[in-house]
């Protein structure tokens, strides 16, 4: 399953989970047989027999609690499937069992999947049944499970059931049980029903739209001012406020920063600008981010941009940067959902420069690897300077490494692995125990840089044995981020002024949502509030991209109540909203009160506006991003 579709269901439920995706089953196939109109398959769980393997056709490939067969409770058949919490269950987690159908031999209709469920001391979560239906050039299309229905606590066997929409042009069916959170889970007696009674319409195939021209002059009031009718009603109040406070963002490509001399007051006392996004692979994100950056290094001496990258595989593009191309510098240094032919304008700049000013530095803050070079760069350094103080350790790196690919690729077991972060602690501390003497053979900068990478490894393969996407998870990396951004500011480059690219998710001040994990913006604002200044960018409709694959997803206009309906008040295809000087008042009190933007341009997520972020920038139709060949 997707990063977004997991995040959707995280929002939805209210609990963090790890969702374990449906792998496929060939030899699962729903017959229709039948003189009804619902067609019935009983998918046997009361002939798999007590052992360690699944019933026929089911997967799991992640084990966040325990699934058996119980052959002394059954509510049918002679077994039942039991999936239970154990020591090593993570707060909130999910374990799912299931199957997937290619959808063209069911196709058309509704699928209805019940079963019989029994539960014992299920806390913080819930049984689930689960369905998800993918399209061809977009997954879930369509899902269905029993959220806020679903049992907790001590129940004895009661039927539950959900349906799903497929329709015959989708490409694949998942569907499966599962179990949130602590406890105990029985399922039995699972069927998956065919409604031929009801027809189903085709998917809308998205085709991939035009992108923008780089047209280099400032657009006039004329074409920049958004049509009447892409106007969402919103309070009178608000419509006047919004009108008033949106200043007109007038290219995403000149280099005449006329248009953003209003930012010079705004951050004038600032060392720190984070600009987001709130979808990776958007074409006006990239743009419009890469010149600001050129306005912030030009106009406002800020030297260093620091990526959502690996921060020795962003640094070591840089050292290299006159000996290799922009389109190696990024592809050698940046996650592929950034590396965009976008993006790739940033990087040109990087290597020409501007006249008259110091290079911008390029630096990263991740602790998980990016770019094609960035594993190999880690392993390079950590083994060019454990050799010359401790040649036995070095000899160790390439094998440490090789079970860290393993368990993030999920080729091994948590507990193949769980001695992991002591070898990266022991590598951390062996560093810093020599940091003077490696410092008379290496820049000292690299020395700390490669002790500091070293503790990131820790976090990292923590973070992997934690569930997926589950709050602990998220934290180990968000809080590494923080660290080792901080650590570039007060560390590396104490005197330079930084800008700082990544997702909204990361970069937020403050999250409404208390259950929201707790991440990099809401540690860094902890420390450095006064410094730093936090611009989200939104979208309001357009076409969202798949890195890697020809698929698109089309953005739907602002919905009522959206932070993105109000700002597309401003009556601006682009815009830019300043937060931190307003006072409440009846005009801009949506800016101090819990509501809503859409996270991927399509997940509700709280937040509060004014806490959330220092500003936002509006960009009412965009394109997904292209990537280099």
């Amino acid at each position: 399953m997707s990063f977004l579709r997991l995040h959707s269901l995280l929002q939805q439920s209210g609990k963090p989970f790890v969702y374990i995706a449906l792998a496929l089953a060939s030899s699962c196939v729903v017959t229709m047989a039948g003189a009804a109109d619902l067609a019935t398959r009983n998918l046997g769980f009361e002939e798999w027999q007590a052992g360690p393997s699944l019933p026929s056709g089911w997967k799991m490939l992640m084990e966040a609690h325990t699934v058996s067969a119980d052959c002394e409770l059954a509510k049918e058949g002679k077994c039942s499937v039991k999936i239970e919490s154990n020591a090593k269950t993570p707060k909130g987690a999910m374990t799912a069992i299931g199957q997937t159908l290619v959808a063209s031999t069911i196709g058309g209709h509704p699928l209805r999947l019940s079963g019989w469920i029994k539960t014992r001391d299920v806390n913080n979560g819930r049984a689930e049944l689960l369905f998800q239906v993918d399209g061809k050039l977009k997954k879930a299309v369509a899902e269905a499970m029993l959220a806020k229905r679903g049992p907790t606590g001590s129940m004895d066997w009661q039927r539950f059931e959900i349906k799903v929409p497929v329709a015959a042009n989708a490409a694949f069916v998942h569907f499966g049980v599962g179990l949130v959170g602590e406890g105990t889970a029985w399922f039995d007696d699972i069927k998956l029903e065919v409604d031929e009674s009801i027809a189903v319409p085709d998917i809308a195939e998205i085709k991939k739209p035009a992108r923008p021209q780089k047209f280099m002059q400032l657009l006039d009031d004329q074409s920049l001012a958004l049509p009447a009718g892409l106007i969402p009603t919103i309070q009178p109040a608000w419509q006047v406020g919004i009108q008033k406070n949106a200043h007109s963002l007038r290219s995403l490509f000149s280099d005449d920063f006329s248009d953003l001399q209003f930012l010079k007051p705004l951050l004038k006392d600032k060392r720190i600008v984070q600009l987001g996004e709130s979808a990776h692979g958007i074409a006006e994100f990239n743009w419009m981010k890469t010149r600001l950056i050129k306005f912030l290094h030009q106009e406002m001496g800020f030297e260093l941009i620091a990526m959502e990258a690996s921060m020795t595989a962003a640094d070591a593009a840089y050292v290299n940067l006159d000996k290799t191309s922009a389109l190696e510098a990024m592809r050698s240094s940046q996650f592929g959902t950034i590396g965009t032919d976008e993006t790739l304008d940033l990087f040109n700049y990087l290597k020409q420069g501007t006249a008259g000013k110091p290079r911008l530095i390029l630096a990263g803050f991740d602790n998980q690897d990016s770019g094609y070079l960035g594993h190999q760069n880690i392993i390079a350094r950590f083994k060019s300077m454990l050799q010359t103080i401790d040649p036995a350790l070095a000899g160790q790196v390439d094998g440490i490494e090789e079970k860290l690919n393993a368990l993030l690729n999920k080729q091994i077991p948590v507990t193949a692995a769980s001695e992991l972060p002591e070898h990266y602690k022991l590598i951390a501390d062996t560093l810093l125990k020599n940091r003077t003497t490696l410092a008379k053979q290496f820049p000292a900068y690299m020395v700390d840089m490669t002790i500091q990478e070293a503790r990131s490894r820790v976090s990292f393969s923590q973070q992997l044995a934690s569930s997926s996407m589950s709050n602990e998870s998220i934290e180990k990396r968000d809080q590494r981020m923080a660290e080792n951004l901080n650590f570039l500011a007060d560390i590396v480059y104490p005197q330079k002024k930084i800008i700082v690219w990544a997702h909204n998710f990361h970069i937020a001040n403050d999250w409404a949502d208390k259950a929201h994990a707790k991440t990099m913006g809401v540690w860094m604002a902890e420390k450095r509030r006064k410094e730093i200044y936090t611009i989200g960018l939104y979208m309001g409709r357009g076409v969202l991209g798949s890195y890697g694959k020809e698929s698109y997803t089309e953005i739907a206009a602002p919905p009522a109540g959206s932070m993105e309906s109000i700002l597309a008040n401003g009556r601006l295809k682009m815009s830019f909203v300043d937060f931190s000087l307003a006072k409440p008042d009846a005009s801009n009190s949506w800016m101090f009160a819990p509501g809503y933007a859409r996270y991927w341009g399509m997940t509700p997520e709280a937040i509060t506006p004014a806490k959330a972020y220092d500003a936002v920038i509006y960009i009412d139709s965009v394109t997904p991003s292209e990537y280099p060949h």
